[in-house]
């Protein structure tokens, strides 16, 4: 029997699942979303720009990262769904009863192995971008939940995505 450690599990079935936005690096960081809702947000036209900036960098390197964990999943001759069914057993500790042979759970095990290492690299390719685009962190984040619950926030973001 090939064992997972569930961390390890856990961290490449999140991955393996990352929807569209900024959930892989949002994951990191705990929301305090009704002081977010409460408070309407002021932010400079620049502050605004480089997060837009950022999140233009943030998607692309997302979209690389996603890439990253298909072909990782996909080198071990798994589909991401069957991964997923797979990653679902596992936690459930059926593995064994859903795995077709234990070839399947060694290329599980395999592929979520890889996907765990490429965890890191995409997070600090993210953290780098954000920096890079003049922004912190904290400041990235804070925009970002404002801009999912505050209106005018969003209405000034799609001024300036539409004016470049």
């Amino acid at each position: 029997m090939v064992l997972i450690k569930k961390g390890t599990l856990a961290a490449a079935l999140v991955a393996a699942t990352l929807s569209f936005g900024h959930a892989a690096y949002a994951q990191d960081t705990p929301s305090n979303q009704t002081e977010a809702q409460q408070t309407t947000q002021k932010f400079s036209e620049e502050e605004l720009e480089k997060f837009v900036e950022a999140n233009t960098k943030v998607t692309e390197i997302q979209k690389e990262g996603r890439e990253g964990i298909v072909a990782a999943i996909e080198e071990q001759k798994l589909t991401v769904d069957r991964f997923n069914e797979l990653a679902k057993a596992h936690r459930a500790q059926k593995l064994e009863e859903v795995a077709e042979n234990p070839e399947e759970i060694s290329a599980f095990s395999n592929a979520a192995q890889n996907v765990v290492k490429l965890q890191p690299e995409t997070r600090d390719k993210i953290q780098q971008a954000i920096v890079d685009s003049g922004l912190t962190k904290e400041k990235y984040d804070t925009i970002m939940q404002a801009y999912e619950s505050d209106p005018e926030v969003q209405v000034q973001i799609r001024r300036i995505v539409h004016a470049e």
